[in-house]
């Protein structure tokens, strides 16, 4: 009877813990939360929710090394957990990508910009074909049809893709051989092709897709608006040791950041107060900001439906509700009066399984030198 009081107690004790981090894990405090699911599996080494939860931290940590034990953990007791498998198959997509051959001239390569209105574009080089591509750290790599039948890509289904305002389209993916800017080129470049609408927001500049995450996660890359370039290095873990040293000493902006899925960058900020993880997505034109419903409500942001528009995304077209947001901060940056825009019909933030309350994008970002350190999973925003 001792004994199985013990038990039920140890249970019960194992339970209060997981239902807390899985609280914290849900509100995006991922430091809290891995603390707690680490405690739980000192209670109960085999705990799978646990070992889930501790698995899915590390792996947006960029922590491969402790996110995979705990994955394989998890699939050797049950083959069949689909989280388990998605979360492993994210890691190996990753381990894949270090492994890639990618180069680069000299101490690192600059890319001026082509134009910043209303978003940065650059030239690049794609299978040797000539492109524009748009800079957006909100996707991956994206062609448009014309582009990636020139360039040769094979290409099969690959479902449907979610854009700006929920909505969903068809896409394809296939591979690149070589992706270069400037002097940095990428090998064997995962890509989709769809019609990505970019040209819809420029005049006399002919936009042949879009250049994201999945390319700049190979460097240390920086966005730097002030100077109409994009600067790219070598990725490592001295490169990183040595920017991070010196953006330290010049007390620049630092906040830490999770890389979900293959191209969603992540990271804590404030909107007029409010504060959680936003995604950082630079490719809003005209907005700063891109709240969910509840940062509105949190927030106190007013919106005036009979001032929408009409934006495009991935998508299509999209009801776009522009408001002005009194202040936004990331660490120590702020900008006041920020711009942004609400998209009544729905937002891709839904697809995370941790509050997003919005993306932190292009008319706050303008101001600095934006930097995504994918060895030390940090986001830095250097004053221009």
């Amino acid at each position: 009877m001792l004994a199985a009081m013990t038990f039920a107690l140890t249970t019960s004790l194992a339970q209060a813990q997981n239902n807390s981090a899985a609280a914290l894990f849900g509100r995006g405090d991922f430091s809290a939360a891995a603390a707690a699911y680490a405690d739980a599996l000192r209670s109960n080494p085999s705990d799978a929710d646990a070992q889930l939860g501790l698995a899915s931290i590390r792996l947006y940590q960029n922590d491969l090394a402790s996110a995979k034990p705990l994955l394989q953990s998890v699939l050797a007791v049950d083959p069949k957990n689909a989280r388990a498998s998605r979360l492993l198959v994210e890691l190996q997509r990753r381990e894949a990508e270090a492994a890639r051959r990618t180069t680069i001239d000299g101490a690192q390569s600059i890319v001026p910009f082509v134009t910043d209105d209303p978003l940065p574009v650059v030239h690049a080089n794609v299978n040797g074909i000539a492109a524009n591509l748009l800079v957006d750290t909100g996707g991956d790599v994206d062609l448009e049809p014309q582009l990636a039948a020139k360039a040769g890509v094979v290409t099969i289904d690959a479902g449907m893709g979610n854009f700006a305002g929920g909505l969903r389209a068809p896409t394809r993916r296939g591979m690149l051989k070589r992706l270069t800017l400037g002097g940095a080129t990428a090998y064997d470049v995962p890509v989709h092709v769809f019609p990505t609408h970019a040209a819809a927001l420029f005049t006399g500049v002919r936009i042949d897709g879009v250049v994201g995450t999945t390319y700049f996660e190979r460097f240390l890359a920086t966005i730097d608006y002030p100077r109409n370039r994009l600067v790219l290095r070598r990725r490592s873990a001295d490169e990183s040791a040595a920017f991070e040293s010196r953006v330290t000493a010049l007390g620049d902006a630092t906040v830490p950041c999770y890389l979900f899925g293959d191209h969603f960058v992540v990271a804590p900020a404030q909107v007029n107060g409010a504060g959680g993880l936003f995604l950082f997505d630079s490719g809003l034109a005209g907005g700063g900001l891109m709240p969910s419903s509840a940062l509105l409500q949190a927030a106190g942001i007013k919106i005036d439906q009979a001032r929408a528009t009409t934006g495009y995304g991935g998508g299509g077209a999209i009801s776009a509700i522009p408001f002005v947001a009194d202040r936004v901060t990331v660490g120590t940056a702020t900008q006041r009066n920020v711009p942004g825009i609400y998209t009544p019909q729905g937002s891709p933030f839904t697809l995370f399984p941790f509050v997003v309350w919005g993306a932190i994008s292009h008319e706050f970002l303008k101001h600095y030198a934006f930097t995504v350190d994918f060895e030390a999973m940090k986001i830095v925003l250097e004053a221009g």
